[in-house]
């Protein structure tokens, strides 16, 4: 099976602005925000109706929040078809934005209430323009006046910071998010989007900014153009956070989960395999019983063809299968199991885990008939 590595890395959350003395692209990091009309989850913020300003952001169980500024969400596109979405220099102008992005992600995974840090005075949709309002407003130490107020911050124990380097920095924006709260007792966690500059004095300038009984959890920094591709080293940076998933919807996806249990029947050896609650996974759970031929691939994993099409709309683009997985090919349309770890394939979308009987497949040396059937 051809699978092309997907370079993850570079952590830096949330929207983008080369920051490097000499070129456009190294002489700011690049801006990333999402446009006006869009909140980071992709939701519409409809600007005629009320406002969260002033209000509670929502009711929090679990005390996290997730608040970010990101270039699209503090701009206006007139003509979003002209944009070229392929330019570094103006990607990220539009909805979602880098950060945004990243912040869904860490929602997904906490729980936390998103929380959107725009200003009232939108800032060019063009790029130098936006450049140059920045550096102004860093040669001023400005406080730009923000649009949407958290008004039960005390409710929050934890905060989830996204912003982009800019002029290797924070946005003056985080600034005034940041001065108009007492975060004192509280966690901060940094994610920064950013160009060549990294994250410069972003994490420093943050922390002065902070009352010192507040504790800063390690960064995450991810290089802009890596933004899209850098679901699964959130995922291992919140994981090294232990950072507790405590929603409803998780416990809830994780009994749906236990109850799509399939058995694979290998010479009369059964293997367990939990399927997760995805689009993909529940059309091949609905296929089933199958009598497939599975076969060796690579010394890394078991493969065998389906004779029809899994749905693959809204799936992710790849992931980094380990011991025990149990995937789809998209590009093939074969399914996957995993005896030996491997590395980020695009393409590849996971189906479920092996529970137990991984051995089994691992000492199989030749082709082998197995049959799938749902437990009921």
């Amino acid at each position: 099976m051809k699978r092309f590595t997907a370079i993850l890395i570079c952590i830096c959350l949330v929207f983008s602005m080369t920051a490097c003395s000499g070129q456009q692209e190294s002489s700011v990091d690049a801006l990333t925000q999402q446009n006006n009309s869009a909140d980071m989850s992709g939701q519409i913020i409809d600007t005629e109706k009320p406002s969260p300003t002033d209000m509670d952001v929502a009711d929090s169980e679990n005390n996290i929040l997730i608040a970010y500024f990101t270039w699209a969400e503090n701009t206006v596109v007139e003509n979003p078809d002209d944009i070229d979405v392929d330019a570094t220099t103006s990607a990220s102008v539009l909805p979602p934005g880098n950060a945004a992005k990243i912040a869904g992600w860490i929602q997904e995974r906490t729980g936390g209430e998103l929380f959107s840090i725009a200003v009232t005075e939108p800032y060019s949709s063009d790029y130098d323009e936006c450049l140059k309002r920045a550096a102004d407003e860093k040669a001023e130490n400005a406080r730009p006046e923000l649009v949407y107020h958290v008004e039960n911050m005390e409710d929050y124990d934890t905060i989830f910071l996204g912003f982009p380097n800019w002029w290797y920095t924070v946005p003056m924006a985080v600034h005034s998010f940041l001065e108009e709260y007492d975060f004192s007792g509280k966690t901060i966690i940094p994610f920064v989007t950013h160009g060549t500059g990294g994250l410069a004095s972003t994490i420093d300038d943050i922390t002065a900014a902070l009352p010192e009984s507040v504790t800063i959890l390690e960064p995450i920094g991810i290089y802009r153009p890596d933004v899209d591709a850098s679901k699964s080293v959130v995922d291992e940076w919140l994981d090294g956070l232990e950072v507790n998933k405590v929603t409803e919807e998780v416990d809830v996806k994780a009994e749906e989960s236990a109850k799509r249990k399939i058995t694979m029947m290998v010479n009369e050896q059964s293997i367990s395999i939990v399927l997760y609650d995805t689009p993909a996974a529940n059309a091949l759970y609905d296929m089933l019983p199958l009598e497939l031929t599975f076969e060796d691939y690579n010394g890394i994993e078991k493969i065998s063809y389906l004779s029809g099409k899994l749905p693959t709309e809204g799936e992710p683009d790849g992931c980094d299968p380990e011991r025990g997985d149990f995937c789809l090919y998209a590009p093939w349309g074969n399914l996957s199991i995993f005896y030996e770890d491997f590395g980020e394939s695009n393409g590849l979308i996971p189906l479920g885990h092996v529970e137990n009987g991984i051995e089994i497949l691992s000492g199989m040396d030749s082709d082998f008939s197995v049959i799938l059937e749902a437990v009921e």
